[in-house]
């Protein structure tokens, strides 16, 4: 299908797919070598950050993983990042299967800890980079917190996070995710999901993967691909279909390129797929 648009004062038109992978480079340009170095928490926590750094950088991206998984599992989305000139920077979270001491910490425990893991990264990048945040799954949570979501548990915005970009999210967790959740967004937002996105025991309806785009302020997007699972942020293929929108995104919220955003209005999803936008 094509493009729906919640905006009660105008229906933007439909546009052919760009033929470019990525709107604001000529070509790939070589691989990155991610480096792991230490990130220090707190006084009492460290843990390891992955970075991927091109040789010439137009801001930084912070990634926050999903739940029990680790920043190596999303090459495919550093590579692409980074090729598009993004610095990626990406913590290991307590919760991961690759953190030393993951025992010590409850489910609930991890919550506070990915954010601060979050706040540290941010606060080692350079002052003159821009921020954006992505994340997959749980990590699609913490970084929606980090652009002010879940104002009703505490205060998490990060004032320089100019925009977020989720590939999936937890969907409606009882007791975390109430109406209210992303009201108090204050940045825009791109979910990138699937119709088959669910997760067992959390998501069992696809579609409340898009209970961000319908209640955030805006500008919200919304990507729901046609057979899509919960790994579709692993899918090479599959991130090279969306990467015309996502380059865009990031490039206009993130750099403040208005070319970029004019060209992600008139962005029309793969056929079989739907494009949501909602205006601010």
């Amino acid at each position: 299908m094509g493009k729906e648009v919640i905006d009660r004062r105008t229906l933007i038109a439909g546009a052919a797919n760009a033929a470019a992978l990525l709107l604001t480079r000529p070509a790939l340009a070589a691989a990155v070598t991610p480096v792991e170095e230490e990130l220090r928490i707190s006084p009492t926590r460290t843990t390891t950050l992955f970075a991927w750094r091109p040789a010439v950088s137009r801001g930084t991206v912070v990634f926050s993983h999903g739940h029990g998984s680790w920043p190596a599992r999303y090459e495919a989305l550093a590579t692409r990042l980074t090729a598009a000139g993004w610095t990626v920077i990406a913590p290991v979270h307590v919760d991961s299967m690759r953190y030393p001491d993951r025992a010590k910490f409850t489910m609930q425990a991890s919550f506070g800890e990915r954010i601060a893991d979050l706040n540290a990264a941010i606060a080692g990048v350079p002052a003159e980079q821009p921020v954006v945040l992505v994340g997959h799954s749980f990590g699609t949570l913490s970084a929606l917190c980090l652009g002010g979501a879940l104002g009703y548990i505490a205060p998490f915005r990060a004032p320089r996070v100019k925009a977020v970009l989720g590939f999936s999210t937890p969907g409606k967790v009882p007791g975390l995710i109430q109406p209210a959740a992303y009201t108090t967004l204050a940045v825009p937002v791109m979910v990138v999901t699937g119709t088959e996105d669910r997760v067992p025991g959390f998501v069992a309806d696809p579609a409340d993967h898009l209970f961000v785009g319908e209640t955030a302020p805006g500008p919200a997007y919304t990507i729901v691909a046609k057979g899509g699972a919960h790994e579709l942020v692993a899918d090479a293929a599959a991130l090279a279909r969306y990467a015309p929108a996502i380059d865009r995104f990031l490039s206009g919220y993130g750099s403040g390129d208005t070319k970029a955003l004019a060209g992600l209005g008139k962005w029309t999803a793969p056929a079989g797929d739907r494009f949501v936008v909602k205006a601010a």
